[in-house]
């Protein structure tokens, strides 16, 4: 649908002008978080580290922002510009604002392109991406940026099995409500063994490891504007141990 702007990067230019000033004047979170979940990146818009931070408080680097998520979701794939014309507050400010150059890129007033339906991801597809985007912090921006990606793939992946296994926890549920509700009802940890109680301390200590992960996150990595952050070395131990629990977890409820 459109392919143009693939070609066409002055034509790219004029949409992903256009879009940062519909989403600055009509997008509120909610809005992100649809936009996120239609495109099947909810985590990024979730961790980034001030696109709903200041968005929330009003901050000057909003619109920057803004223009760093739009140029992800169409650098990951162009049609995820279906994804944020499919909001009708955001389509009807381009409508009143920008006709010309709606139906430049194809569309008509009367209805826009049919509705983008983006791929299932599993629990694992979930899980995956999310440590290759981790390791890709690692590599690049070092261990501290690596703490909040870590943290949300785990926060998804427990969310996602709770709900596949049919156990039912509050929405807003932390990490560590999460993985207390999948060691408490999940069939696939509570199968006994000759080694079960000595598994099973183990797997209560993992709830400390993520109650401080949980802290950390929030108090000392990037995902929020902290001023002490973690130490590379003390980044590095959180992600590992995080990745730990990720893959005995997705080990066992496969």
């Amino acid at each position: 649908m459109f392919e143009s702007l693939e070609q066409d990067s002055k034509l790219r230019g004029k949409v992903v002008l256009a879009l940062q000033k519909a989403i600055v004047e009509t997008f509120d979170a909610a809005d992100w978080k649809e936009v996120g979940y239609k495109a099947g990146q909810i985590d990024y818009i979730r961790g980034h580290s001030r696109l709903l931070r200041s968005l929330s408080w009003g901050d000057d680097d909003y619109g920057s922002c803004v223009f760093q998520a739009i140029e992800f979701l169409l650098n990951d794939d162009v049609e995820n510009l279906q994804c944020f014309l499919e909001n009708e507050k955001a389509a009807d400010w381009l409508w009143s604002n920008h006709s010309a150059l709606m139906r430049e890129i194809g569309l008509k007033p009367e209805g826009l392109a049919p509705t983008f339906v983006p791929p299932t991801l599993s629990a694992r597809d979930v899980v995956e991406r999310a440590l290759k985007d981790t390791e890709a912090l690692l590599a690049t921006s070092g261990a501290t940026s690596g703490v909040d990606r870590v943290h949300t793939a785990l926060h998804g992946y427990f969310l996602s099995q709770c709900e596949a296994a049919g156990i039912t926890v509050d929405k807003d549920a932390t990490i560590t409500s999460l993985y207390k509700a999948l060691r408490k009802s999940h069939p696939s940890l509570n199968s006994g063994g000759h080694w079960s109680a000595e598994i099973d301390r183990i797997l209560k200590s993992f709830s400390s490891v993520l109650d401080t992960l949980n802290q950390l996150r929030n108090h000392a990595s990037v995902a929020h504007a902290n001023e002490n952050l973690l130490s590379e070395a003390d980044a590095e131990l959180v992600c590992n141990a995080s990745r730990t629990i990720l893959h005995y977890l997705d080990s066992k409820l496969q």
